[in-house]
């Protein structure tokens, strides 16, 4: 899961005619699990953005937060690893292998068979 904290955006914005346009750097601090061993990792993300947010009608104010959130998650890679030479997990038991590096992998099960047998 993806969390997000101090979101910032510095810069300035106007309206007209019901449209809100923004322009700055919008900041940001992402913590979201590695994609090989789940560990969470925390990354930053600062750019520079303009954009743009619909006011609906009678409204007085906009909530920017999801317009922030989109830009700092597209900013940043999606597959995301705690280090590069990360192990990750195993695939039987699920131990971490980073931080069990000497783990044996279980032994098949005897039992096991084939998609091929089990349609005969």
């Amino acid at each position: 899961m993806r969390t997000v904290d101090r979101i910032a955006l510095d810069g300035e914005g106007f309206v007209q005619l019901g449209v809100l346009y923004v322009e700055g750097t919008v900041k940001g601090r992402v913590t979201e699990p590695c994609r090989r061993c789940l560990a969470p990792v925390t990354r930053s993300s600062e750019r520079f953005e303009a954009f743009e947010v619909r006011i609906p009608a009678g409204e007085e104010a906009v909530d920017l937060e999801s317009p922030l959130l989109r830009l700092i998650l597209s900013a940043l890679d999606p597959n995301v690893l705690c280090r590069e030479d990360c192990r990750g997990l195993c695939p039987v038991c699920g131990a971490n292998l980073n931080e069990e590096p000497d783990h044996v992998c279980h032994p098949p099960k005897e039992d096991r068979r084939t998609l091929g047998e089990l349609l005969r």
